[in-house]
């Protein structure tokens, strides 16, 4: 018979037993114990002091008035403030820094807790008010900000905040300056918010200081005549209707209609020809004479209560002076390349270092000289930096022919001065039409040679068309609304405004319609810029 297998039952399972031995003579339970144990402290010791041994140090959390100010620990940069960072155990030094503040460095002794830091961190706070040093620098960069970035207005408000306790004509000048660049409410109500934290000193506004704020706005009104208008373009169209029908706009527009009138009288009518001109280094200037401009849109002065804008027109005081008769050509510009190689195409990088000029600088000139037939085609692609440059090497050649005049960038004054050509209530150069401006047309692909159109009442050619031409002002959208009945007080003015990224630009270009551009519009570009639609003309004015 087969031998029967043996089959374990439940019972047999339940009766196994396992029987340790002693080890060197150690009893199980000993050993056990003492294994358990030594699990139980490493367990302890693992989870409750190596982290903080391991790691010792706490965590800081920063904070500073004004935020954003650069964090290192030990020269090394740790972020911006507000923040929290860990800083290991021992004597740390902590910089804090922001533009136009003083530095502040602090020493700090850190412990750091040992136990139970995996679960509880070690923490502590530090905070500190940072000391303004530079209310000046503060306050340009806060504007430039601000004209870069009008979608973001608060940084008028911020910057008046953090200015208070410092000189407050200073704080008014910038909110003054401000205005030039406001144009819309939520602008406007962080301007307001300004005012009132200067006129407070940063604290409640009582009863005082809104007496105070009341008083700046009514010195606004007083000097600038035409802050109603700015008022109008400023606020919605909501607002404005209410506005409209008021006295204060009614008498408004009636005296301003009043005294532009008297500029249209027969007698007070420019000059309409150039006295006379002159010759330097190959360039041919025509001398304007002086008189009262109407600068802005003065073309349709019957209908200017309905169709208000930012050209408004107002009168500027302009001093006689010489302009160049055309634009700045090619060869011309290569003249002072050759005298000045800094400003030289091989040395286009170094200029784009330093901020001067973009990468499309004399994008066209090949082996440092201008395309082949452009010696007489105006030269563009050129800074405003490179057209000041140009202008201060010219100035050194003038002294020989005209003693006591500077080569300079016309003025937006100037500019619309010469380019009306002794003509009033007129849109173009030579009157009613463009004429033979060089505009955009079927087939065009850039300028003409320099001094192509016809010219104008003072001799002066490409007033309008060929390429934009670059202006010596800052430019601010504002500034025609901000002006006054006084034409000398609207020529300080002009030579007053406050710095910008963007220089005004003016003439339209090769690549504008006919009818796009008048004498009257006005355009900006940042100062390095270069472009194929952009050139200058030179000024000799009396220094």
């Amino acid at each position: 018979m087969p031998k029967q297998e043996k089959t374990e039952t439940h019972s047999d399972i339940e009766d196994v037993s396992v029987q340790l031995k002693p080890i060197l003579g150690v009893r199980p339970g000993i050993y056990l114990s003492v294994l358990y144990g030594v699990a139980l402290v490493l367990v302890v010791f693992f989870f409750l002091f190596f982290p903080g041994l391991h790691h010792r140090g706490a965590y800081l959390t920063l904070t500073t008035f004004p935020p954003q100010a650069t964090v290192k620990v030990d020269g090394v940069y740790a972020g911006t403030t507000p923040t929290t960072i860990f800083v290991k155990k021992g004597s740390r030094s902590i910089e804090l820094s922001k533009p136009f503040y003083s530095p502040v460095t602090l020493t700090r002794d850190i412990r750091g807790r040992v136990f139970f830091t995996l679960f509880v961190r070690d923490r502590k706070s530090l905070s500190q008010a940072l000391s303004l040093a530079d209310v000046d620098g503060l306050l340009k960069w806060a504007l430039a900000d601000f004209q870069k970035n009008p979608q973001i207005p608060n940084i008028l408000s911020d910057a008046s905040f953090a200015a208070f306790g410092t000189d407050s004509q200073e704080l008014r000048d910038f909110v003054g300056n401000a205005l030039l660049f406001t144009t819309n409410e939520s602008q406007l109500k962080q301007l307001l918010l300004a005012a009132a934290r200067i006129a407070s000193h940063g604290a409640a506004l009582t009863p005082g200081s809104f007496v105070a704020l009341l008083q700046s706005g009514i010195a606004l009104t007083q000097k600038y005549d035409n802050f109603p208008a700015w008022a109008l373009l400023t606020l919605s169209s909501a607002r404005t209707s209410t506005l409209r029908s008021g006295p204060w706009i009614q008498q408004f527009m009636t005296s301003f209609k009043t005294g532009l009138s008297r500029y249209y009288q027969q007698s007070s009518l420019p000059a309409s020809a150039a006295v006379g001109g002159v010759t330097l280094e190959g360039i041919s200037f025509r001398e304007l004479p002086s008189g009262d401009l109407v600068m802005g849109k003065d073309d349709n002065l019957d209908s200017i209560d309905k169709s208000l804008d930012r050209t408004l027109p107002h009168p500027v005081r302009v001093d006689s002076f010489y302009l160049g008769a055309t634009e700045v050509t090619n060869a011309r510009y290569q003249i002072f390349v050759t005298a000045n190689p800094e400003w030289g195409p091989a040395n286009k990088q170094a200029l784009l270092d330093k901020g001067l000029v973009n990468d499309s600088y004399l994008e066209a000139w090949k082996d440092g000289r201008p395309p082949a037939n452009g010696d007489n085609l105006p030269v563009t692609s050129v800074s405003w930096y490179a057209a000041q440059a140009f202008c201060v090497w010219l100035t050194k050649q003038t002294q020989g022919v005209l003693p006591g005049y500077a080569a300079v960038l016309p003025s937006e004054s100037e500019w619309e001065w010469a380019a009306r050509g002794g003509l009033r209530g007129m849109p173009y150069p030579l009157g009613g039409t463009p004429g033979g401006a060089v505009l955009f047309h079927p087939g065009v692909t850039g300028p003409s040679a320099a001094g192509t159109s016809e010219p104008n009442g003072y001799g002066l050619r490409d007033m309008l068309g060929n390429v934009w031409e670059w202006c010596s002002d800052p430019f601010s959208l504002n500034a025609s609304i901000l002006s006054s009945s006084d034409p000398r007080q609207n020529a300080a003015f002009e030579a007053s405004l406050p710095d910008s990224p963007d220089r005004a630009v003016r003439g339209g270009g090769w690549a504008n319609q006919p009818g796009e551009d008048k004498v009257y519009t006005r355009g900006f570009q940042p100062a390095n810029w270069c472009t194929p639609y952009l050139g200058f003309r030179v000024a000799l004015e009396r220094r």
